[in-house]
C-alpha cells in the first residue's frame, strides 16, 4: 500500500500524486501539527510557522513573490510523508551504504514527485529554476540557524558547517504560534502568495 488516508478521508497516492488530490487546508492543518527539530525545542514550534516566517523574510528582503511562494511550499510534502530530521536520514544512509542503496536520493525523488503535484495545484510551475531553489535553500538554512539559536538549548557541539556559518534571519518579535494560529497564518499566506487563490 503506497497511499495514505488524509484528514478528509480521501486517499493520496505517494507514488502517483495528483494535483487534484492536493488540498491546501489539509496541508496547513498537518504542517501546523508537525514540530520542527523533532519537537526538541523549548516550546512546540511548527513546520507551518517555519514556512510562513521564511516566506515573509524572503518577501521582505527580495520582494520576490515566486520565491516566497516556493519557500512557503518547500516542506508541504511533509503533510503527506511526515518530517524526518536530517540526522535520522544521515544515520539511515550509514546503515544503507553496505547494501549500495542511495536512500537519500530515493527519498528526495519521492519528495520531488509530491512537490510537483503540490506546485501544479498551487498554480506554480512543476519545475522551477535553480536560481529559485538556491534562494530557498539559503533561507532554509538561515531559518534553521535562527530557530536553533532562539528555541533550543545552547549547543554542546557544532552542527554542520553550513548551519554554523549561516547568517541568521532578522525577525522582529519572533514568538511561537500555537497550533491553531500556525494553521491560520499558513493558510493566509497560501491565499496571499499562491496563484491558484487569485482565481477564487
Amino acid at each position: 500500500m503506497t497511499w495514505i488516508q488524509t484528514i478528509n478521508g480521501n486517499a493520496f497516492d505517494l507514488l502517483n500524486p495528483r494535483a487534484e488530490d492536493v488540498d491546501f487546508s489539509i496541508i496547513s492543518t498537518v504542517l501546523g501539527r508537525i514540530l520542527r527539530f523533532g519537537g526538541h525545542t523549548a516550546e512546540p514550534y511548527s513546520v507551518a510557522q517555519h514556512c510562513v516566517e521564511g516566506a515573509r523574510a524572503i518577501l521582505h528582503n527580495t520582494n520576490n513573490r515566486l520565491t516566497a511562494a516556493v519557500f512557503l511550499l518547500h516542506d508541504a510534502h511533509e503533510a503527506y510523508i511526515g518530517d524526518d530530521v536530517t540526522p535520522k536520514i544521515e544515520a539511515l544512509m550509514e546503515f544503507a551504504r553496505p547494501f549500495g542503496n542511495d536512500l537519500r536520493q530515493a527519498y528526495r525523488n519521492l519528495q520531488r514527485r509530491i512537490d510537483s503535484a503540490i506546485f501544479i495545484a498551487a498554480g506554480l510551475p512543476a519545475t522551477l529554476p535553480d536560481s529559485v531553489w538556491s534562494i530557498v535553500k539559503e533561507y532554509d538554512i538561515r531559518m534553521l540557524r535562527t530557530e536553533r539559536d532562539i528555541f533550543m538549548k545552547p549547543i554542546l557541539k557544532p552542527w554542520a558547517d553550513a548551519v554554523e556559518n549561516a547568517r541568521p534571519v532578522v525577525i522582529n518579535h519572533f514568538t511561537v504560534y500555537n497550533t491553531e494560529s500556525a494553521v491560520w497564518w499558513y493558510m493566509d499566506a497560501c491565499k496571499d502568495l499562491l496563484p491558484v487563490f487569485e482565481k477564487r
